[in-house]
């Protein structure tokens, strides 16, 4: 920073008084001015540093590919740019128009004040006194108010700035505050390099001399002068003559005060300002606003606990819903005008693929209720397993018609898709199962309740595999009933942060079907599913890489911090069942395996609807990523066909292979831990031989009493544990000498195996194909009752008019 010349010339410290006085009004005297500022705080140079470049700066967001996504504007648009990057045709302009002596005086111009209050005390016109300084000092240090007080102030203030900044860090101030009327959106703006880029297209440093002063002459009367109206057009030529007439006026000063030649005055009066106007254009966000959204509220809510760890209110922030939603909404704003810089986890070619396929699905049946249409909406989440990235997301369908992002920020019944998490993960976790151990699909009525399977059929005894792919709602929750007083859900969901789950949810035998209160959203679902695929290790689903401020100082960095909620044993079997789901003939999605178009061999999926089929699911990935799916309404309704959710996830999947095969790499298997070993379960009468299964190295046998709790004894008092002797599960042989009997004993058991597979499979699909018949049905049906309640509107009105006509007549 220069150091201060002489303060004034004598001919200054005797016209300071004066003007001082005058200017707060005749009669009026000298040493009341003492009284007027006496309370006014000395700042140091570091204080006043700070007031005067408290600008409102815009956030900067970036994909983590590395293009810039955009801008997070506030209601002001301003960039603020350093004094070498504004060029001089900006700083001449506005010198010579607003305060020529800039560089010779105090920060303030006796001569200027005692002119301006004569003219105001005689009423004889408006002559400006106020230097560049002191008009920083009305922007930045003090409010608009009009009184002898606050005039006194600024010329106090306006002296102790010159005493504590160079010139270049006034003007450079300057130039980024002033206010420059509007854009071509209609947005107001503020600084030079907004308004050079706004209305020329150009940057500060490239103005040229007509461009220049035409800028210049704005910050005496922006949004007299600025030539966009509130809606960004272009006003009349009589409303630009204006600022042209100021224009000339600039450009006047600018040549008298030696910027200018003559000649170079001629040619830039010559230029077509008009013509040089930026065409309208559409903000850098049109095609993003969901990340927008997203962005500014995820990086609120990191600011916010930040925030609440400084003043030791960490707790506060966790468990007080008021407090914690009130401090985000205050970094919403400190965010949006922070001049932060946000890089996201974001891919921005994989985020416009799936913006591009999702397009497919837009003429999907929609939904009225109480006379509002409602579109068939989605939510998509691309996650990365090893970190937790969110690779890329689909907030909804149309953001014009529902400003809501469905990845992120809905929450519904996740339907059959907690199956994995909360049942058949945490069973094999706790040795009830494993992925060939017998479960009973039989019907109950516990206190009133009498779930159903999808089919209306119940399969009685089968392997669990079987069960989960076939997503059998009644031995499902007969499993969780065996181990639901452990409290799984709290010990297994809140681990991958289902926040929203309820003490309700924790004791409800339903939840097991995804029976919950508030549920969950499309990101936390993924993410649960994707600690599968990472060996059993949970990483929270993150959108913002790293924050800076507005000196480029990393605020934030994201630090992944697995925690292990599922053995690595566990995982991999889950992982082994999964792929079932579309690769077998008894799972519930072998149309995906067909749609897809790479090989599912080493695929896991998971389907899910909600009751009535207001929610439908499916969640499923490969070694690389885990892509989840939502589909439905955003008033629920029930879904006309369950498949749509099929579709929408394999097409989807289809839009990443192309986009880049090695994020699903689908020839790639995961790798088999140690601590799962091969053996042979469900012996019969615990003799030598069973069924062949992969396991837990450190499984143990079930005793009679744990085999009748998967079975449902909680629940249901009729189920014997003798029923059935190869439901019981023996630990994995050790022994390597197999005779001929043996072995041609195990190849019988074998196809035995495989025929009443093939049976079964025959049956579920028979079961299947009379649901899709009874759900033809019931659309049919649907369809006509609503063809026959249009019809009864159109009766209606027609009625109406009629009735409307003979009122008229009468």
């Amino acid at each position: 920073m220069e150091k201060k010349k002489n303060r004034s010339s004598i001919l200054k410290k005797l016209l300071l008084p004066t003007a001082v006085c005058l200017s707060l009004g005749s009669g009026v005297a000298l040493g009341f001015v003492g009284g007027l500022v006496k309370d006014q705080p000395l700042m140091n140079h570091e204080e006043m540093l700070e007031q005067v470049n408290n600008i409102s700066k815009s956030s900067d967001v970036y994909f983590g590919s590395g293009e810039k996504l955009g801008t997070i504007n506030s209601e002001l648009i301003r960039k603020v740019v350093s004094y070498n990057d504004i060029g001089e045709n900006a700083k001449n302009a506005i010198i010579a128009s607003e305060d020529s002596n800039f560089y010779s005086n105090s920060g303030v111009e006796p001569l200027a004040i005692v002119r301006a209050s004569f003219s105001e005390v005689t009423k004889s016109g408006n002559t400006g006194g106020s230097t560049i300084t002191q008009q920083l000092v009305k922007n930045q240090l003090l409010d608009n108010s009009r009184s002898y007080e606050r005039k006194a102030k600024e010329i106090l203030l306006a002296l102790r700035v010159d005493n504590n900044f160079s010139k270049e860090e006034i003007l450079q101030t300057y130039l980024n505050v002033a206010p420059f009327g509007k854009n071509s959106l209609g947005q107001n703006i503020s600084g030079i390099e907004t308004a050079a880029q706004s209305i020329f297209g150009v940057h500060s440093k490239d103005l040229n001399i007509a461009q220049a002063a035409y800028l210049a002459g704005f910050v005496q009367s922006p949004y007299k002068y600025t030539p966009f109206d509130g809606s960004g057009n272009v006003k009349s030529d009589e409303e630009l003559q204006v600022g042209f007439d100021r224009q000339k006026y600039v450009l006047e000063q600018m040549k008298d005060n030696g910027f200018i030649t003559r000649d170079q005055y001629n040619e830039a009066l010559k230029f077509n300002i008009k013509g040089a106007f930026i065409k309208e254009k559409a903000t850098e966000y049109t095609d993003y606003p969901y990340i927008r959204d997203e962005v500014v509220t995820a990086a609120a809510e990191i600011l916010a606990e930040q925030t609440a760890k400084k003043n030791n209110k960490e707790q506060q922030f966790k468990e007080d819903s008021s407090y914690r939603d009130d401090l985000i909404e205050k970094h919403k704003t400190k965010f949006v005008t922070g001049g932060y810089t946000v890089k996201t986890t974001l891919i921005k070619n994989l985020y416009d693929k799936l913006q591009e396929a999702k397009k497919q699905f837009a003429s999907y049946p929609t939904s009225t209720q109480d006379g509002v249409t409602y579109p068939l909406d989605i939510g998509a989440t691309v996650i990365e397993n090893g970190t937790g990235k969110i690779l890329a997301f689909v907030g909804g369908m149309d953001y014009n018609k529902q400003q809501l992002n469905h990845a992120t920020r809905t929450h519904r019944s996740p339907g059959s898709t907690i199956k994995p998490l909360l049942v058949y993960g945490p069973a094999i976790d706790k040795g009830y199962i494993t992925p060939n151990s017998t479960l009973l699909d039989k019907r109950f009525n516990f206190e009133g309740w009498k779930p159903e399977n999808f089919s209306q059929t119940e399969y009685k005894y089968l392997p669990a595999r079987q069960a989960l792919a076939r997503s059998l709602n009644l031995a499902t929750v007969r499993l969780y009933s065996a181990f639901i007083n452990e409290n799984p859900a709290k010990e297994y969901l809140e681990k991958m942060d289902f926040k929203r789950l309820t003490e309700a949810d924790q004791k409800n035998l339903a939840t097991a079907l995804g029976g919950m209160n508030y549920g969950v959203s499309v990101a936390e679902n993924t993410a649960a599913f994707s600690t599968f695929a990472n060996n059993g290790k949970y990483n929270k689903a993150y959108i913002i890489q790293e924050i800076r401020d507005h000196n480029d100082k990393v605020v934030y960095s994201a630090e992944v911090k697995p925690t292990q909620v599922y053995k690595d044993s566990t995982s991999y079997l889950m992982l082994d069942m999964l792929n079932d789901v579309i690769n077998t003939g008894y799972g519930t999605a072998p149309d995906i395996a067909a749609a897809l178009s790479f090989n599912t061999k080493n695929l896991f999926v998971k389907t899910g609807t909600s009751e009535y089929y207001k929610d439908l699911w499916v969640v499923g990935g490969s070694t690389k990523i885990t892509l989840g799916t939502w589909t439905g309404y955003d008033k629920p309704a029930t879904v006309p066909d369950y498949s749509y959710g099929h579709k929408m996830w394999s097409h989807l999947m289809n839009a990443i292979y192309a986009y880049d095969r090695s994020l699903i790499s689908p020839d790639t298997a995961f790798e088999r831990p140690s601590s799962v070993v091969d053996a042979y379960i469900n012996p019969q009468n615990n003799g030598k031989g069973g069924t062949a299964d992969i396991v837990p190295s450190d499984f143990q046998e079930l005793s009679k009493d744990k085999v009748n709790l998967k079975f449902g004894s909680n629940i249901d008092k009729t189920v014997i544990y003798g029923e059935v002797t190869k439901a019981v599960v023996k630990k994995p042989t050790t022994s390597t000498t197999t005779t001929d009997k043996e072995k041609q004993e195990k190849e019988k058991q074998e196809k035995e195996r495989q025929e009443k597979e093939k049976q079964e499979a025959a049956k579920q699909e028979a079961a299947k194909q009379q649901e899709l018949d009874r759900q033809k049905k019931e659309k049919e049906r649907l369809e006509k009752e609503r063809q026959r309640e249009i019809e009864r509107q159109k009766e209606l009105e027609r009625q109406r008019k009629q009735n409307a006509n003979s009122n008229k007549r009468n």
